[in-house]
């Protein structure tokens, strides 16, 4: 920075002429103002490229015809820190003082400098005052402060702003800013508090004080003085929601999910339901669905706002159908048609957690009443007819609540969501005429092609519930020519078709009796469909091989290890040839390795699906899971 001096002499010594020059060239004052435009645009230009001697003298050229305009002298200011360069803007500074003497922003900024060339006691007398002429003006205060800071002053802002409380008699004035301080000496008691005091005070700054407050939990210890703090503060007189929610924000950052739901419900938060929403939600993102739950409840409870109440009901739902997705523990590499729409296997258990579905259950009997055809109550009823028809077994009132949204939903994807799963629960009753009637008045009510994909999908579903084969082959056929091929459900249509195609005729029994199993899977009869597939017997030219692998995959959906490695050695047993040999031969492994937690046991398995199936779709994840069991031992 030593080049940047002479620069700066140069442009105070030549500016009488400069000045002179510059305003006969411009003419009126509009033209002078947009040529210092263009002159500061070209020196921030400088300044970014890290030519700042340049871009110092341009700025010096605009502060000096117009003085007023201090904002630029900021800009020279930051261009130029440090010590070393504190004479040279003390000597700018007091030039532009002579014209702008009341102007604090710029007094306190000459402390900073006297400060920096360690004249400390003329830095405080000066700071002192400006705050004596000012001494009620706040703002006063915090610029002064602000000019402390930046020199390095902070014991000596402490003290100001501490005597300031006595002056102002107020003993939680600028709380904030001796917060900031504290904070940035490392004091993180006195900043808690502070920051504390602030908040409860300024409820409008509950989302940027918990951010402080937790950049401070950072440090060691900082969460126990922070917590003991607030429970300090909070046992004072008067009301402290703000500080509950900001309690709760804390708990919620350091993982105490559950704490952070109590806190919340033990407090009368209802004035902030805002609030309490976005830490339901945060709480959701995180996969706490039991203090997200809890909280959404509450808001649906006590919520003045039906849009607010509607939210909450949705995101409620989908808190339980979250926690009802089963999490395996491994990662499998085989499977049987996965992702196939029409031999899913969808398997649900209610969590030992879920005390509150039945009291939630009931609160969603009221919904319709409570928020009368909105799209976000017809949308958490469908998650909660969902509910009923997948895990509590209540088909009937499924069917209400898949009814009620297909008749009155406002928006048409809503209803035809709610009919299409209407469909399905007719089918789980056993009703397949009840089925093919919804699906005549899905396709009248909303205006839907007869062959539109969709409504194929579910024509599909009623057929195999009919076990008629042949008419289910036709709308399997009118489905690959109304899919188009980019969507799953076309390779979806053709993986059945290529498994009904390929193991007998129509009036094959195998063949019907594998389709009776799949009609108890899609009623949730997992015990029948075991015992319906197990009784298929064959060679592997017929069904009765694709029967033996989804017994399997069903006794291992339902967690039953014993009955399903019997099953799998029966299978390997007697399925020499089967093309689903390797995904069995997978799953023998898979059960070694991880559940038995035997993995060397596992390797001959793999090792055959290697050596005899390359075909296998899995193959390369197989090799490389291969290559760490022999490599790593046990």
């Amino acid at each position: 920075m030593n080049k940047v001096i002479p620069g700066i002499l140069f442009v105070l010594l030549s500016i009488p002429h400069l000045v002179l020059d510059t305003a006969n060239a411009q003419g009126p004052q509009s033209r002078t103002k947009t040529q210092d435009q263009i002159i500061e645009q070209r020196a921030a230009s400088l300044a970014r490229l890290g030519r700042t001697e340049e871009a110092v003298d341009l700025y010096l050229e605009i502060l000096y015809k117009n003085p007023r305009n201090y904002n630029v002298y900021f800009r020279v200011s930051n261009l130029m820190p440090g010590p070393q360069n504190a004479p040279v803007l003390l000597e700018i500074l007091g030039d532009i003082l002579k014209t702008q003497s009341k102007n604090t922003r710029l007094s306190a900024e000459k402390g900073r400098l006297l400060y920096l060339l360690d004249r400390k006691e003329d830095a405080v007398q000066d700071w002192q005052r400006i705050i004596q002429k000012n001494r009620n003006d706040r703002f006063i205060y915090t610029s002064v402060t602000n000019a402390m800071l930046q020199a390095g002053a902070n014991t000596e802002a402490i003290e100001l702003l501490n005597k300031s409380r006595i002056d102002l008699n107020d003993p939680q004035a600028f709380a904030f800013e001796l917060a900031r301080i504290y904070a940035a000496t490392h004091d993180y008691n006195l900043a808690s508090k502070e920051y504390l005091s602030h908040l409860d005070k300024n409820p409008g700054m509950l989302d940027h004080i918990s951010n402080q407050l937790i950049r401070l939990l950072e440090n060691d210890g900082a969460f126990e003085l922070i917590n003991a703090n607030m429970k300090h503060r909070m046992a004072l007189p008067g009301e402290h929601h703000t500080l509950v929610l900001a309690q709760a924000k804390i708990l919620l950052h350091e993982q105490h999910y559950a704490e952070c739901a109590r806190t919340i419900l033990a407090s009368d938060v209802s004035r902030s339901m805002k609030d309490v929403m976005a830490i339901a939600n945060d709480l959701m993102a995180e996969q706490a669905w039991v203090p997200a739950a809890d909280l959404f409840l509450y808001i649906s409870a006590n919520s003045k706002d039906k849009r607010q109440i509607g939210e909450a009901l949705l995101n409620l739902a989908s808190t339980y159908e979250y926690r009802l997705q089963r999490e395996d523990s491994y990662k499998s590499l085989s499977g049987y048609f996965l992702g196939n729409q029409f031999l899913d296997l969808d398997v649900r258990f209610p969590s030992d957690e879920d005390a509150s579905l039945e009291r939630t259950l009931k609160l969603y009997d009221s919904l319709q009443t409570l928020l009368p055809r909105t799209s976000e109550a017809f949308q958490a009823s469908f998650h909660i007819a969902e509910i009923q028809l997948m895990v509590s077994g209540d088909v009937d009132r499924a069917i209400r609540g898949f009814q009620n949204i297909f008749t009155n939903a406002p928006r048409n994807d809503i209803r035809l969501a709610g009919g299409r799963r209407l469909v399905d629960a007719w089918l789980v009753k056993g009703d397949t005429s009840a089925a093919i009637h919804i699906l005549d008045e899905i396709v009248d009510e909303l205006r839907l092609d007869e062959d539109a994909p969709q409504i194929v999908a579910s024509r599909i579903k009623i057929r195999i519930h009919q076990g008629d084969l042949a008419r289910l082959k036709r709308e399997l056929l009118n489905l690959s020519g109304a899919a188009s091929p980019a969507d799953p459900i076309f390779n979806d249509g053709l993986e059945l078709m290529a498994l009904l195609e390929s193991n007998g005729e129509e009036d094959d029994p195998l063949l019907k009796s594998y389709l009776k199993a799949e009609r108890f899977v899609s009623q949730h009869k997992l015990t029948e469909a075991i015992k319906t597939l197990e009784d298929i017997r064959g060679e592997s030219t017929s069904i009765a091989d694709e029967a033996g692998v989804r017994s399997i995959q069903i006794l291992l959906a339902l967690g039953n290890s014993n009955e399903a490695v019997q099953a799998m050695d029966r299978f390997l047993n007697t399925y020499s040839d089967s093309p689903w040999r390797a995904h069995v031969l997978v799953w023998r492994g898979e059960e070694l390795q991880f559940t038995q937690n035997t993995p060397q046991a596992a390797i001959p398995f793999y090792e055959e699906v290697i050596v005899n199936h390359p075909q296998y779709l899995g193959i390369q994840d197989l090799r490389i899971r291969l290559r760490s069991l022999i490599g790593g031992g046990s």
